[in-house]
């Protein structure tokens, strides 16, 4: 909370340009076309989907700091390791030329906004957005491997509450650590793609959001991504799963009160 986060030291940090980019939103947002549009462009290289910043929280246990009360506790050589062991192990997968920036995809590291803003209070966040009907839909209807995300997809009911809460967790957080974040809507790119590649591109700051335009082409080039969302990436940008939920509107109706507050938001 804010009395929390007011106990943080104040420590020098990467700068936006030297942090990396963090793609975040509820699985199934779009974050993976996201993805794919930054890593076409020359100066920035992603690294499919890692868990690396989640992988710090076993080094905080390291530092006898309880995530996430006691990241006030952290000293500045602690942060610095803790960033160190983050580049160390993404250096491994993802390689990046001079002056690339890293772009970090994983969905659900938006409930790990306060680890982000301690460590890369500069880092810029595309939080992803998408109709949470069509969110949850898709979620139900894929296999997953994590086994706690299986049974969260077991049913609408409780995918419908998985998403309220990451949700809130997000709403909360971003409202004390007021991240460096650029909302982008999964319709609303849809509906003006080369003007919202631009306002994200301005966002990153970045001269060119021409090559963004091509990650259709640069995602089939690539030839595997390890998410579901490959057959659609490899695609141009199209509406085939905008609204796709009304097709199922029955099964939605005792779940609609649920998500109401958060569609409202």
């Amino acid at each position: 909370d804010a009395e929390m986060r007011a106990k943080w030291p104040e420590y020098p940090a990467p700068s936006m340009m030297e942090s990396p980019i963090f793609v975040v939103g509820f699985p199934r947002s779009g974050t993976t076309m996201l993805e794919q549009m930054l890593d076409a462009h020359p100066q920035l290289q992603s690294m499919d989907e890692r868990a690396f910043l989640s992988n710090l929280l076993d080094v905080l246990t390291e530092f006898r700091c309880e995530y996430p009360k006691d990241l006030d506790k952290l000293t500045e050589q602690q942060c610095e390791a803790l960033r160190q062991n983050y580049w160390k192990a993404t250096e491994h997968v993802a390689p990046r030329k001079q002056g690339q920036r890293l772009v970090d995809k994983n969905p659900l590291q938006m409930l790990r906004l306060p680890l982000i803003n301690r460590l890369f209070p500069n880092a810029p966040i595309i939080m992803a957005l998408r109709h949470p009907c069509d969110s949850i839909l898709s979620n139900y209807m894929q296999h997953f491997t994590s086994n706690s995300f299986a049974v969260l997809c077991s049913s609408l009911d409780r995918l419908a509450h998985g998403y309220v809460n990451a949700m809130n967790a997000w709403i909360h957080h971003a409202k004390v650590l007021k991240p460096h974040v650029i909302h982008s809507r999964y319709e609303d790119l849809l509906d003006d793609f080369d003007g919202n590649i631009r306002r994200i591109a301005d966002f990153l700051e970045l001269d060119d959001a021409t090559p963004m335009a091509r990650f259709d082409q640069h995602a089939r080039d690539k030839g595997f991504i390890s998410t579901p969302s490959y057959t659609q990436v490899i695609e141009p940008p199209n509406k085939k799963a905008v609204g796709r939920w009304r097709r199922y509107h029955r099964y939605f109706e005792p779940i609609l009160p649920i998500l109401e507050p958060i569609m409202k938001h």
